[in-house]
Parts: C-alpha cells; structure tokens; sequence
C-alpha cells in the first residue's frame, strides 16, 4: 500500500502549480478568497465566514476555500498552494478506497487493486491537480461510508460516519442530493445490523452530530440568492429553450388536432425525458474512454478512464450482479446507480464534475474483473500471450496519458485555462507608475480576479475601499488600486499616453506595449497605451 500511496503523491504532487499552465478563475477566487478570510476573516464581498462562497454569484460551497486557508497561511498565496488541498485530498481518496474495499469485500487483493486503480486514474489525476471543490467531496464521500461500515462492527465509528456525512454537505452542490441517497441506500441495506439494542446510543448520537453539523447549512440551501446556481444550471429554466420549444410544439399540436401528440409533448413528460436522457448521458462509452466534456475536465484525446479497462468494467459489472451475494453488490450497484441522479436535470451533459461522485465505483468494478481474470487464467500457458499482449496495450496506454497530460496538455489548451493572467499582472506591476491608471477589459473573463490573486493585493486594503461591487460576468465597478475592471470601447477611450489598457485582441488594435500569446502561439493579452489619432 506503501507504493501505492507513493504513486498517488507523485502524479498528483508533480508539477502541482504548472501543470495544467494556469489557475483557472474558479481556482483564483478559491484562493484569493481563503487568502482574505485568513486575513480578515471576511470574503471578497466582506461577508464573515460565510457558509456560501459568492464568487462571481456561483455561490460555491464553502469547504475547499477552508480548507485553503491553511495552505495559503503556511505557504503564501500562490497556485501550488491553492492547489495543494486538491493533492491532498486526491491522495485520502486512495487511501480510504483501500480501507472502503476491504470493509465491503474483506479481500486484501480487491483493495489493493482498487486503491492502484484511483491512484492513476485519469479522472481523479485531473481533479487532483486544480482547486475544484468536487474532489474534497469524494473523499470525504469514501471516508463517510468507510467509517459506517465499520461503524457496524464498533459503534465509536458511527457518529464519526454522520459527522463526515454532514461535512460532504459543505464540499460540491451535487453532494447535497447525492450523500442523502447513499445514507439511505446503505441505512436500507444494513438496517437489521444497523438497528439493534446494543447500537442505540451510537445511533442517536450520529443524528444529534449529523444535524448539529448540517443546521447552520440549511438557510444558505434555501436561500434566493444562493438558489441562483441551481437556476443557472438546470435544463428547465428559460435560457435553455426547453420550455419555449415545447410550448412551441404544443401549439402545432393543437392546430393540427393531434389529441395523442398534445399528450406526449405534454411539460410534465418532457421534463421526465429530459432527466432521463441526462441520467443515462453518463453511462456514454464514449464520453467515459473517449472524449470526455470540457477541455479541462481531462487530459487531451482522453477520456475519464483508460481504454484499456472499458473490458475490465463490462466483466466486472457483470460478474459482481451475477456472483457476489450479500450487501456489498447492494452498495456498490447503487451507488453506481445514484451517482447521475444530482447531475440529471442540468445542462452540458454529460459531465465530469457534476459526477464525480461515480469515483471510486469504477475503479473497484475494474479491480474486481482483474481480479477474477487472473484467478481464471493462473497456470493455463495458452493465455500467456493474451495477457503479455494486453499488459504492453496497458503500458502503452498509460504512457500515452501521462505524455498527453504532463507534455502535450499545456500548449494544446492553455486558452482554456485563462492562460497569461501572470505575465500580465507581472507586467503591468512593473510599469503602472509610468500612467495614471490601468484599465483591463472585462472581455478577459473575470480579470479582476486575476490581478486581485497575482499581485496578492492585501484583503484589508481591497475591504476598506468597499470589496467586490458586482458578480456574476459583468464586473462593473470592481476596481482597486490603480486597476479598473470594465469595457473597452476603443473608438471612445481616452488614449493620450496616460492609460494603459489590458484587453483581448478583440479590444483594441495590435498592442504597442506588450503582447502576450497562448502557449501555442495564438495571442491572448494586448496592452496599449496609444495616443489620440492611432488607428
């Protein structure tokens, strides 16, 4: 387990703050915003220890900027640092998978293979190595169901279970649907050892910690304006369009008197297809062992899991339905099962975050199949070659990612990841005193953000002078220092040499001052100080 662990460290330690090129703005804000509450305890926005995390109104949940605040106290505020909990976390993950395995399984081998499986995962590497506040929650996830397994063994665990279970509430959004239907699942499944005399006092002191450690949480759930990510991302809200095609089609219904397609196209059955079809998004081969979402949600011409392993899946699912007896086929297939469920009614699906919470079903699924191969084939000479061609497919398949995420990722997406923010601040820190102010373009996605993490500006001053005015993507009015953050317009600026504008080439001519490109070359930041008359 030593050297499991010890690969774990490695491909989620290396390179932390380089790789991927740049802190995106979530994982900046993440930062900048522990950064601040270790300093004043407040929030961009002046808010005291908030339990929601505003953040350009995406209301984040707040445990990983928590869990920040050390990192950024002990090391500074930086991008390895914002990153570091995320590395941590992604290591416990492994570590609790193994002791998760052999809770449900009691086979040292299942364990071990499972824990290897996570420990190089692609998806859990991804996630591992960036401040997404999605992988505090899985491991928090492993550890909550560990701990209650064997809590059905030692009572002390129980309330240790409920605690953690009320903390994955704090981690990810999705875990807020998600953790409540595991702790039924695995109530249901375990209820006649679960609910005996003897665990009574166990039982009733984990609902106590459990709602003493949820309670402060359940006003910020409800409340309006931190609704506004729930509203912003479901399928059924107006900017989807759903509702206003499906009105749409229920009027050609009716104009053609089609009583049966008035009934099919009804809302209510459009929304139960609309779920549906986002539930089983998430079961897309391709997506999985492909292609996977967002460009940053994995590594270039990569899925979310190696090729190599979609055989290794299929046999396992199947062997763990058609052989093993008992509650651990129960967890396993249903939290399989619910995993897609808090996702379901969202937009961009499949996706790789909102589902997070698959890890590590996947991997034990996987380790069991390699496990029972192996059984099968021990001492048959005739498969020796099948398995020595399938290990160097393995090998290479592996090496492919790892060139593909640690060589190949940063100059083939670095434009997905706001790449030349620190060239820029740098820059710009350098040269401000030569003009009056500095003003940067909003067309560069949350800038302010940006220049508020790399220059570290002190939290202190940036409260004083009023914090953060406005969020979500407009950005109006936040300004500090010398920098102001808003539209350009370039026909209508002053440009008489006494400001410098920061913008995308979209904002302005060829910059005259600096010009920054991606890492492929492609341009990315323009400065320019023009005067009057310039083109």
């Amino acid at each position: 387990m030593l050297i499991i662990l010890a690969i774990a460290i490695g491909l989620r330690f290396y390179q932390l703050g380089n790789v991927p090129p740049s802190p995106d703005w979530d994982e900046a804000a993440l930062g900048y915003n522990a950064y601040s509450i270790l300093r004043t305890g407040r929030d961009e926005y002046g808010n005291f220890l908030p339990l929601s995390i505003r953040s350009f109104d995406d209301y984040k949940p707040p445990l990983y900027v928590y869990l920040t605040v050390p990192s950024v106290a002990l090391f500074g505020l930086s991008t390895w640092s914002t990153r570091l909990p995320s590395a941590v976390m992604g290591v416990l993950a492994v570590l609790g998978t193994y002791f998760l395995v052999k809770e449900l399984f009691k086979k040292d081998t299942y364990a071990l293979v499972s824990a290897f499986l996570l420990a190089i995962s692609p998806w859990s590497i991804q996630f591992s190595r960036i401040a997404f506040e999605a992988n505090s929650g899985i491991t928090v996830n492993i550890w909550a169901v560990t701990t209650f397994l064997v809590g059905l063994r030692k009572r002390m665990w129980l309330p240790v279970s409920a605690a953690l279970f009320g903390l994955g509430m704090y981690a990810y959004h999705s875990q807020r649907i998600f953790l409540p239907l595991l702790l039924f699942l695995l109530v249901f499944i375990y209820r006649k050892i679960l609910f005996t005399r003897e665990n009574k006092t166990s039982i009733i002191a984990g609902v106590i910690t459990g709602i003493f450690i949820v309670a402060p949480l359940i006003p910020v759930m409800f409340n309006q304006t931190a609704l506004l990510r729930l509203r912003g991302t479901s399928s059924f809200t107006d900017q989807t369009g759903l509702l206003s095609r499906n009105i749409m089609k229920l009027e050609q219904d009716r104009r053609a008197g089609d009583t049966i397609g008035e009934l099919l196209d009804n809302r209510r059955i459009v929304f139960l297809k609309t779920i549906a079809s986002g539930y089983l998004s998430h079961f897309s081969m391709k997506w999985l062992f492909l292609t996977g979402d967002n460009q940053r949600h994995h590594a270039p011409d990569m899925g979310l899991l190696y090729l190599w392993e979609l055989p290794f899946l299929l046999y396992g699912i199947y062997w763990i339905i058609k052989y093993k007896k008992g509650p651990a086929k129960a967890v396993l297939i249903g939290w399989f099962l619910i995993s897609p469920i808090a996702a379901s009614p969202t937009t961009g699906l499949p996706h790789a975050i909102r589902t997070m919470v698959f890890l590590p079903t996947f991997q034990i699924f996987i380790a069991v199949a390699i496990v029972q191969v192996i059984s099968l084939l021990k001492n048959k000479r005739a498969a020796y070659v099948a398995i020595g061609l399938y290990t160097l497919f393995i090998i290479y398949n592996g090496i492919y990612y790892l060139d593909k995420y640690f060589v190949q990722m940063n100059p083939e997406v670095s434009q997905y990841w706001q790449y030349g923010y620190k060239d820029a601040v740098e820059f710009t820190e350098k040269i401000k005193s030569k003009y009056q102010k500095v003003v940067v373009s909003t067309t560069l996605e949350q800038s302010y953000m940006f220049f508020l993490f790399y220059t570290k500006y002190d939290p202190v001053k940036y409260l004083a002078a009023g914090g953060t005015q406005s969020g979500s993507f407009e950005e109006a009015h936040n300004q500090f220092n010398r920098y102001e953050f808003r539209k350009i317009d370039w026909s209508r600026e002053k440009r008489d040499g006494t400001i410098l504008y920061v913008g995308d080439p979209k904002d302005m001519p060829h910059g005259n001052v600096m010009n920054i490109t991606f890492l492929d070359g492609n341009p990315a930041i323009e400065m320019a100080d023009q005067p009057n008359g310039a083109p």
